[in-house]
C-alpha cells in the first residue's frame, strides 16, 4: 500500500529537495498520478551539467525545467542553482533565466558558468530587477558582459556576489548606491570594469565589502554601517566608514579614511606602498598582518 503519496505536498517537496538532482525529482512524475506534478512545484531547483545523461542538451533541459515551472499557478521558489559549462550560443538564455529568477526567487539565486576562452567582444546578458530574492551569486567569465538596467529595485536583496563579469562602471554605481536599499554584503571578484577607471558607491545598509576590479584605478566608498572591507588592487582607495572595524588589503598604494576611526579590530595589509601612512591615521590594531616580498641582498 503506498502511504508516501497520501503525504501532503510539503512533505513530498521535502522528499524530492534531498535528491539533490533535479532529473531525478522529474522521474517521479512515473510512480503515480499523485506525483505527475509534484516536482514542477518543489522550492528548491538544483540543475548542474554533470547530472544530465550523455545526449541531452543541458540548455534543452534547464529551459524546459523553467517552462515547467512557469505554468500557472505560479511557483514561488526558495532557491535557485544552475551550474553549467561554456556554450557559444547561451547568452540568450542565459538573459531569459535570468527574467524568470527575478520574477519567481524568493531566497537565492545561484548561476555559475565554467570557465572559456576570453572573446574579443564578450556577449551581453541582463540582469533585471529581483523584487523579491534575498541573495545572488553570479559566476559568468570574462565572456560575459552583466548589463545592468538603471529602472527597478533589488528591493530585498542583502548578499551579492558577482564573480568573473565584465560590467559597466556606471551602471554598477547605480545598481549598489541606489537600487539596492537593503544590501548588507558585496562582493566583486574578478570583475572587469569597463566605460571608467574610478567607481564610486555608496550605501546606508553596506555592512561588508570584497572588491577585486579590473582596470580600476579609484575606489571611493561611503558606507556608515561598513564593519569589514577587503580590497585588491586597486591603485588609490578612499573609504568613509567611521564603523570599520576590519580592513585587508593588498598591493595599494594608497589608502585614506574619510572619517575617524582610530581603531581597527584586525587589520592586514600584503605588499601595499600605503602602510606607513595608513598606520598613522589609526590609534589602535588588535591584530596586525603585515606581508611583503622578501627581499634578497646580493653582497659583492
Amino acid at each position: 500500500m503506498d502511504h508516501i503519496s497520501d503525504l501532503p505536498d510539503e512533505l513530498l517537496h521535502g522528499i524530492l529537495s534531498r535528491l539533490r538532482s533535479f532529473p531525478a525529482a522529474v522521474r517521479t512524475s512515473r510512480l503515480s498520478r499523485r506525483w505527475c506534478r509534484v516536482w514542477a512545484s518543489v522550492p528548491d531547483i538544483t540543475l548542474v551539467s554533470d547530472l544530465i545523461h550523455q545526449g541531452t542538451s543541458f540548455l534543452d533541459m534547464v529551459d524546459a525545467a523553467l517552462a515547467a515551472y512557469s505554468a500557472d499557478p505560479p511557483v514561488t521558489l526558495r532557491n535557485v542553482k544552475i551550474s553549467m559549462p561554456y556554450h557559444n550560443d547561451q547568452a540568450g538564455r542565459v538573459s531569459a533565466w535570468l527574467l524568470f529568477a527575478s520574477q519567481r526567487v524568493a531566497g537565492k539565486l545561484d548561476l555559475r558558468v565554467d570557465l572559456a576562452y576570453h572573446k574579443q567582444l564578450p556577449d551581453e546578458i541582463d540582469l533585471p530587477p529581483f523584487k523579491r530574492a534575498m541573495g545572488i551569486a553570479l559566476a559568468l567569465g570574462a565572456h560575459f558582459h552583466l548589463r545592468l538596467s538603471p529602472v527597478g529595485v533589488f528591493a530585498a536583496l542583502v548578499d551579492l556576489n558577482i564573480t568573473l563579469a565584465t560590467m559597466d562602471a556606471r551602471e554598477l554605481e547605480v545598481l549598489v548606491s541606489s537600487q539596492c536599499p537593503r544590501l548588507r554584503n558585496l562582493t566583486l571578484m574578478h570583475v572587469t570594469l569597463v566605460n571608467g577607471s574610478d567607481l564610486s558607491i555608496s550605501s546606508a545598509t553596506l555592512r561588508r565589502l570584497k572588491f577585486h576590479a579590473l582596470e580600476t584605478r579609484h575606489l571611493d566608498v561611503s558606507a556608515p554601517n561598513l564593519e569589514e572591507v577587503k580590497v585588491r588592487y586597486v591603485a588609490d582607495v578612499h573609504v568613509a566608514a567611521p564603523n570599520l572595524a576590519e580592513l585587508v588589503l593588498a598591493k595599494i598604494r594608497q589608502f585614506v579614511f574619510a572619517d575617524a576611526v582610530g581603531h581597527l579590530r584586525r587589520l592586514e595589509v600584503t605588499q601595499c606602498s600605503a602602510m606607513a601612512p595608513l598606520m598613522r591615521q589609526l590609534d589602535m590594531v588588535d591584530e596586525l598582518r603585515l606581508q611583503a616580498p622578501i627581499v634578497r641582498i646580493l653582497h659583492p
